[in-house]
């Protein structure tokens, strides 16, 4: 019986190539090796730190937004995971769409436990709410942020955005620095960064050192480093000293311009910083309410309201004869005091102070008095408006109770006028803390104040008050003792309500408008109550030139409760420090028993005639001043109509504005771009198949199939020649070629001839994609030396190809890439889609499409063309010519190249 392995055995098996007795990895074995690819190096670290530390630098610009740290462990947190997401998706290669889709996931995923905290299932896993407020952070919220008084909270919501911040930040950062070899490409994204956070922040500076010397020393660190890791050292070495003592001198002129040359230099002082906060317009509008003194007869004896005895707020830790503050109100439009916009500071038309914006449970604001804490509680049927009651200089607002949450985020606070609007109302029930700088109520008001100069209101129109305070403070010197002297003339008046009806003070008439103050101020004895005082205190300060506005409050009793009764007005003057000294209602307005006179009354009444109180109505709205006056009455009249335009953003849903410009957007400019850049392929394939003589259409079209390869990674050797880049190809996909069987024969050599009709192993350059009918198996092939071999018939050939070879080559070539790529996966062929690796041309290595253009056309046999390989042949190229079965395929080329197994039948030679 003969051997299974011996040459007479009909039917013989090869043995297994040794690699075939080696057991495949396991699956553990597989993840190890994966995982082992993560373990970064030494420069990667290097750059891993970098990023942290210039990422952290462009964070502090967050300092002067929020109050405390809180913020800042919150972006530190976004920027690990970032670099760690960078660092994971650039080791295996992830695309650009991956990473993007890695860091949405991180944000939505870990921003709710680590940034928002709140709404959370188990104190760590994110609900609906969650993933809904991290949405919303990230589309309108940096607008919300820009219009919120700094510092804000670092708590809530408003930590998502240094979360995402640093997360976005970091992961850029460090993913350009992995991907990309430039030295100073990697700065790119951190210097973006570190400009975001100065526009974003206030007008104090955050850390001018820290973001201004330190962040560019570690800048030109990071690049001088960079630059020597990918540039090779001169002359063994001797080029790094030069540049260690260039790097050097740059970091030593970095820091002296930073820390002696930066703060002379124009736009150094804080004052001239342009941040996007400060141009942005908030758009809460204030004016929509109506003003609180124009219904200050609600809280009298009588009315049909029936509040003078009845308990409005309670108040809970405040000292007794500290004034409760509702609103301040200074903006005189002839007919009411009303809140402006912004607060007015004693610049008539042109006001300059802040506006209403939202706040946080701490607010940043300074005054005097001493720090008080007391808690505001509403009860049944109390009080229930807009202007929320505060008191002294507030520094920090805390809400309770079942709407807590929906009243701090509804809340606009002015801290120029220690004004709050709620826009839902109070309402029974609710409870907030309120701590603040405070201030009792004077006895007296003091001897001296230095005032300021100027108005609150247009003093034009106030002429008819000259008659009164002209003889009040004719013998008086100084402006604010001339205040105090028509606050003092002012008591000397009579307190009325209206009386009950059909009393004879009914003729006494509610209001304060321009007309009611000149009734008040021209009558022979002053009568009115508060509001009528102190408008008209408010009124002749301010045509004595000294900026004054009105405030309405209310003075809690011994138990902490305000009733109706305790509702007061007063005034505060500006002083010429930038605070307001206040003239309380006990200093000016006269005593409640104190009634006008009768008489004197029925004079008034023949004089003017009867007056009718007009119908019961709502308060009047506080209306713009100035030249918004015309339109904002226009407003009132016609109201605006509820048609919201489903094509303006502002009118989606929070879901669908961060779904499509997120989501949808992003996407579209991925797929313009992918389209643009298979476009500029195609273009570039079309002329290659149709442009230019037919050789160099040949020539074009196996740098078709050299692109193919480029595009999705594939090695080949640098300067090849067209055969040596096939079995390149050949190679890469299917391995090297497989070892010929040599049976062993009764103690033959091995390498013997294998019997005539045992079989034979295919060859790689002529068996395509199939096995032989026997037991040996096959080598797989790309079919792409035939292709090389017909593309040299074809160039190196006296003769020019006829255009159906060309065609018929191409068709080859086509083919041949769809052969490449059929072996790929979806990822590496979308890769190689949006690759431009080939549109570099005069590659450094000599794989660019100039050095390959060169090499492979009829041009470089011209005598001024040099040769780049050995001897020029008749063909014009610098490599050895093609045998004489080479040139003799030239007329079986013609009758039948258009397959590649035609020409590879007849190819030995090798361009």
């Amino acid at each position: 019986m003969s051997s299974p392995t011996s040459p007479g055995a009909a039917g013989s098996i090869p043995a297994p190539p040794p690699s075939a007795l080696v057991a495949p990895p396991s699956a553990g074995e597989r993840v190890r090796t994966q995982l082992s690819r993560l373990r970064p190096s030494t420069a990667h670290l290097v750059d891993a730190g970098f990023t942290v530390v210039l990422v952290g630098l462009a964070l502090v610009g967050f300092r002067t937004t929020f109050f405390g740290l809180g913020w800042l462990w919150v972006g530190l947190a976004g920027l690990v995971i970032g670099v760690l997401v960078a660092h994971v998706t650039a080791t295996f290669r992830a695309p650009g769409v991956l990473t993007l889709l890695a860091i949405a996931a991180a944000y939505l995923l870990l921003g709710g436990p680590l940034a928002v905290r709140e709404d959370l299932i188990a104190g760590f896993i994110p609900s609906g709410e969650t993933f809904a407020t991290l949405v919303h952070m990230a589309v309108p919220g940096w607008k919300e942020l820009l219009t919120a008084l700094p510092p804000v909270d670092s708590e809530g919501p408003y930590m998502a955005l240094p979360f995402l911040f640093a997360l976005v930040g970091g992961s850029l950062t460090y993913g350009v620095a992995r991907r990309w070899t430039g030295a100073v490409t990697a700065l790119v994204a951190p210097v973006v960064l570190l400009v975001a956070s100065i526009v974003l922040g206030t007008l104090t500076p955050a850390g001018v050192l820290l973001q201004g010397a330190l962040f560019a020393l570690v800048a030109i660190g990071w690049t001088a480093l960079r630059s020597n890791r990918n540039r090779p050292a001169l002359q063994n070495g001797a080029g790094r000293a030069t540049r260690a003592v260039t790097t050097a001198a740059l970091l030593a002129v970095a820091t002296v311009g930073g820390f002696f040359v930066g703060p002379m230099l124009p736009g150094a002082d804080p004052a001239d910083r342009t941040v996007i906060r400060t141009g942005l317009q908030p758009p809460f509008d204030v004016t929509q309410y109506s003003s609180p003194l124009a219904g200050f007869r609600q809280y009298t004896e009588p009315n049909g309201s029936e509040l003078f005895d009845k308990t409005l707020l309670t108040v809970k830790g405040l000292p007794a004869g500290v004034p409760v503050r509702i609103a301040a109100l200074d903006s005189y439009d002839d007919f009411v005091w009303g809140a402006g916009n912004v607060a007015n500071l004693g610049t008539g038309e042109d006001p300059e102070g802040t506006s209403f914006r939202k706040v946080g449970s701490h607010i940043a604001a300074e005054g005097a008095g001493d720090p008080v804490t007391a808690t505001v509680g509403v009860p049944a049927g109390g009080y229930s408006d807009v202007w929320l009651p505060t008191f002294g200089t507030v520094t920090g607002l805390d809400f309770g109770g079942s709407r807590g949450d929906q009243l701090a985020d509804d809340l606009r606070f002015n801290v120029d006028t220690n004004t709050g609007v709620l826009p839902e109302k109070l309402q029974a029930g609710d409870t907030y803390t309120v701590s603040a700088l405070a201030q009792k109520v004077d006895a007296a008001l003091p001897e001296d104040v230095d005032v300021a100069d100027g108005t609150v209101v247009d003093s034009q129109d106030l002429t008819f008050i000259d008659d009164k305070i002209s003889p009040w403070t004719e013998r008086v010197d100084g402006q604010w003792q001339k205040v105090v002297a028509v606050a003092k003339a002012m008591q000397d008046g009579a307190y009325t309500d209206g009386g009950a009806p059909g009393d004879y003070q009914n003729v006494f008439l509610p209001g304060h408008s321009l007309r009611r103050m000149t009734q008040f101020m021209k009558a022979t004895q002053l009568a009115g109550n508060d509001e009528q005082y102190a408008s008209a205190l408010a009124l002749a300060a301010n045509r004595l030139g000294v900026p004054a506005r009105v405030v309405l409050g209310a003075e809690p009793d011994a138990t902490g409760a305000i009733k109706g009764k305790d509702v007061h007005a007063w005034v505060e003057v500006a002083t010429s420090n930038g605070s307001w000294q206040p003239i309380y209602w006990k200093q000016f307005v006269p005593d409640r028993n104190k009634k006008p006179q009768q008489l004197i009354q029925k004079s008034e009444e023949k004089k003017t005639g009867a007056q009718v109180p007009p119908p019961a109505a709502n308060n009047p709205p506080s209306v713009l001043q100035g030249p918004d006056q015309a339109q904002n009455a226009t407003q009132l009249k016609n109201p605006p109509k509820d048609d919201k335009n489903p094509l303006d953003p502002d009118n989606w849903p929070d879901w669908l504005r961060w779904l499509i410009f997120f989501v949808v957007v992003p996407l579209l400019v991925l797929l313009v771009v992918y389209g643009a850049i298979r476009l500029a392929k195609w273009l570039r394939r079309r002329r290659r198949r149709t442009t230019g003589a037919t050789a160099s259409r040949v020539s074009g079209g196996w740098r078709e199939v050299v692109d193919t390869a480029r595009d999705l990674r594939m090695p080949l050797p640098v300067k090849g020649t067209r055969l040596e880049q096939a079995r390149a190809l050949e190679e890469h996909v299917y391995g090297p070629p497989l070892a010929k069987p040599s049976p062993v024969v009764d103690g033959a050599l091995m390498g013997a001839p294998v019997p005539a009709h045992g079989p034979l192993p295919p060859s790689a350059d002529t068996e395509p994609l199939s096995t032989t009918g026997g037991d040996v198996p096959t080598r797989q092939s790309l079919a792409l030396v035939p292709l090389a071999a017909a593309a040299n018939g074809h160039v190196f050939d006296v003769a020019e190809p006829t255009p159906e070879e060309v065609e018929a080559f191409w068709d080859d070539v086509e083919t041949a890439r769809k052969r490449i790529r059929s072996g790929q996966s979806f990822w590496q062929k979308l890769r190689g889609d949006v690759s431009l690796r080939t549109f570099r041309d005069h590659l450094p290595t000599g794989s660019g499409l100039g050095p390959a253009l060169a090499r492979t056309s009829r041009q470089q046999g011209r005598p001024q063309q040099p040769t780049r390989r050995g001897k020029a042949t008749k063909a014009g190229i610098g490599t050895t010519a093609p045998t004489s079965g080479d040139a003799g395929r030239r007329g079986g080329s013609r009758r039948g190249s258009g397959s590649t197994s035609n020409a590879s039948n007849s190819t030995k030679g090798d361009a």
